[in-house]
């Protein structure tokens, strides 16, 4: 029996597909890696939009791999117009974004537009064996659609951990109408991430290999703005490690108010953030604007993988250089076993940047921290971040799922994730929502398919999530934001009693932790048809198979029409393997392909 997170299954795709091919990228040069070194966009306010609304706007994102040094160890970076983070890009609430991607990467991939509900372009989400098959390498395919959102978002890789290495970038959508808009001055970005020098192909062959009983890979560095400060005596003989790589820095001009979008995307750990000296008040958790309170205005702010937010800074302090702090919380993660990949990492936890003062010269911060009094390994109080306008939860379920996260072996003994003793294996040449629009019955899927589907027009859905694991799991929906109601300590239905669910006033966001040995419910509305992903996002348990999918009203999904060039994808991508006389499982072969990579560039 082949591990279970290889089986892809040789489905034959359906003769209705149409006979038309992606636009394919002329050269056929394989990839050089080269070295880059580019200024980040992300240490610049965010350049204003002029343009009237609503307006089409468009991108082009090309999918490199190329050797940078993020915290000073050089390795290949799969990057995004050869940048890491990649390219920013923004726009209006009620703009269309039309985004080529070319795909030189070596590998196939998707872009997943994290946070964007997609309504009525399910097939533009992104993700491979859901709702499209992988862009093939030199195949260029546009994602056409339109945002009636606002807020703080990020665009990553869905396909086999690519993000990890680098294939993630920033989206900001902004709303005319956002109460908060005369508050600050200027905008910035952050993000914080767990960093690896080692490609996550190699990283996932030893994770998922019979008889690994470690945790997940420990990373090497921490990131603030794709920017670490490595200490280069851990690195190994005849590897290039800059000692001097410039902390990242934000400027601000005393007695101005600036706003900071701060976004999580790391592959395993949980930071907090805090800048010394300044409470931050937060404005924005995923897309919801959040009460004008107290309580809002913290000093620090605990921040777990695909999470973000938005605060507002108050440049009102001495003129002076102050620490920017993004520390990992070592306590979330599992001990340091001795059998767990990269275990004896250097890495140091706390990664710093500077607030830098106009006018303070280049003296090294003397700041404090601040001390850290929020329960461990929680999101942050639910006080701090409840919606600007009161949103009560609905209150008449019509479908409701219990979820338990479940770890088992498998017959090769793999550890694998599940949920309900089901672990996830995509199918990623006949996604999901082709078969549904093909009239296929989600319940005649494969049980490894973790397909839970609901028909009710505007229904209530409730998900009762039981983590009965000692690993905490960030746990994210694709297509809608929910309402939760219930969050607490024991992962048993005993434990939860509906006397204390709050409808009133709950937090409303797209992505939750869930402690380990704890539940969560949560709820939001089937008003947008499709097939969305509800996954941990650690993404080490995503390819160990902790997904679930959604099909979201498949009646009258499956009266809609795919797109021609989403069918001719599917097309492209089997032709590509075909013709490259590649393995039936995929995924395995493509991780081969960038372990010889990685050893070509070791």
């Amino acid at each position: 029996m082949k591990f279970k997170i290889f089986s892809i299954l040789g489905i034959t795709l359906l003769c209705c597909f149409l006979a038309v091919t992606a636009t394919l990228i002329e050269s056929d040069k394989s990839n050089k890696l080269e070295s880059r070194s580019t200024k980040s966009y992300l240490f610049d306010p965010l350049p204003k939009l002029t343009e009237s609304s609503p307006a089409t706007r468009y991108y082009h994102l090309e999918l490199k791999v190329v050797k940078l040094s993020p915290d000073g160890y050089e390795r290949p970076v799969w990057s995004v117009n050869d940048q890491y983070p990649g390219p920013l890009i923004q726009c209006n609430k009620g703009d269309r974004l039309v985004i080529n991607v070319t795909n030189n990467s070596e590998d196939p991939a998707t872009i997943h537009w994290h946070g964007i509900f997609q309504h009525n372009t399910n097939w533009y989400d992104g993700v491979p064996g859901q709702t499209q098959c992988p862009i093939p390498n030199r195949v260029s395919f546009t994602y056409n659609y339109t945002v009636d959102q606002f807020g703080t978002f990020w665009y990553h890789s869905h396909f086999l951990a690519q993000y990890v290495d680098g294939l993630v970038g920033v989206l900001i959508v902004h709303d005319p109408d956002d109460p908060y808009r005369n508050s600050y001055h200027e905008d910035y970005v952050i993000t914080v991430s767990d960093w690896y020098h080692s490609p996550t192909a190699p990283l996932l062959v030893q994770r998922l290999a019979p008889h690994y009983t470690g945790f997940n890979p420990y990373p090497d560095s921490a990131l603030i703005s794709g920017v670490g400060q490595y200490n280069c005596s851990g690195a190994p003989a005849g590897y290039y490690c800059n000692r001097n790589v410039p902390p990242p820095t934000y400027n601000v001009n005393k007695g101005k108010k600036y706003r900071f979008r701060i976004i999580n995307t790391s592959a395993y750990v949980t930071f907090t953030f805090s800048i010394d000296n300044h409470p931050l008040k937060v404005i924005e958790v995923e897309g919801t604007h959040v009460k004008n309170v107290s309580a809002a205005t913290v000093t620090v702010i605990p921040i777990h993988v695909a999470q973000r937010y938005s605060v507002i800074l108050d440049a009102n302090q001495p003129v002076d250089n102050y620490y920017i702090r993004a520390s990992i919380i070592d306590s979330c993660l599992p001990p340091r076993t001795n059998d767990t990949i990269n275990y004896n990492s250097s890495i140091n936890f706390n990664a710093t940047g500077i607030l830098h003062y106009q006018g303070a010269g280049s003296k090294k911060p003397t700041s404090t921290a601040y001390p850290f009094t929020i329960p461990l390994c929680q999101d942050l109080n639910a006080s701090a971040i409840r919606p600007y306008k009161d949103s009560p939860a609905p209150s008449n379920v019509t479908n409701d799922f219990v979820f338990n996260i479940t770890f088992a072996r498998n017959d090769d003994d793999v550890g694998l994730l599940g949920i309900n003793n089901s672990s996830f294996v995509p199918v990623f040449n006949n996604p999901t929502n082709l078969r549904i629009m093909l009239q296929e019955n989600f319940t005649d899927f494969d049980k490894n398919q973790n397909a839970y589907g609901y028909d009710i027009p505007n229904g209530c859905v409730q998900i009762t999530l039981l983590n009965n694991q000692p690993a905490n799991h960030p746990f994210h929906l694709h297509g809608h934001t929910f309402w939760i109601v219930a969050s607490g300590l024991g992962a048993f239905l005993s434990n939860i009693s509906t006397s204390e669910y709050n409808l009133k006033n709950p937090v409303i966001r797209d992505t939750i932790i869930i402690p380990e040995f704890s539940h969560a419910v949560i709820r939001y509305l089937a008003d947008n048809p499709g097939v969305w992903a509800f996954h941990c996002h650690i993404e080490w348990h995503v390819e160990m198979g902790l997904v679930a999918q959604l099909i979201e009203r498949p009646t009258e999904f499956s009266n809609r029409t795919l797109p021609e060039d989403v069918r001719a994808l599917c097309l492209q991508y089997d032709s590509y393997y075909k013709n490259h006389k590649r393995l039936t499982t995929l995924p395995r072969d493509s991780m081969v392909k960038r372990l010889r990579m990685f050893k070509k560039v070791k």
